[in-house]
């Protein structure tokens, strides 16, 4: 009896010791720490992407009553590596968009800042087109590669 009663309690101890162990271990390591940094989260990498270089973009700026200057804008399309074949296929249809959405940023002023070209809002015309033509998510970015202006 009295063997069986010290079994028991050692059983018990070994029991409560390695309860204590796993809670110990569970607080130290599983649950954040107050004052401790947070994990840094890693964002997921950026898929590969390619870039298309279309033909060179020249649109008339109108004055009061005629041609006052025309702009020629250079640009690159930054696009998914994955669509970039079917972005080539439809260049030409890039080119109408992007003219078409230069052309109405002569219509509405907004191409313009002064008597320079107001670039950002080039850029986000051109952005808003390429997404029209090729679907969201294709066209990662618009890289105008160069601008002139000449003067008439």
């Amino acid at each position: 009896m009295v063997k069986a009663l010290i079994v028991l309690v050692l059983g018990i101890v070994l029991l409560g010791g390695a309860g204590f162990g796993g809670w110990f271990v569970y607080n130290k390591y599983l649950v954040p720490q107050e004052g401790a940094e947070p994990k840094k989260v890693e964002p997921p990498p950026k898929p590969p992407t390619g870039f298309v270089r279309l033909p060179p973009l020249v649109v008339p700026m109108l004055g009061a009553s005629r041609v006052e200057q025309f702009v020629t804008v250079v640009v690159t399309v930054e696009v998914l590596l994955e669509k970039q074949p079917m972005v080539q296929a439809n260049q030409t249809r890039m080119t109408d968009a992007f003219l078409t959405a230069l052309y109405g940023g002569v219509a509405d002023k907004s191409m313009m800042n002064g008597g320079l070209v107001n670039l950002p809002a080039i850029k986000e015309k051109l952005a808003e087109a390429g997404t029209k033509v090729l679907g969201p998510g294709v066209v990662q970015n618009v890289l105008i590669q160069a601008v002139t202006q000449r003067n008439l």
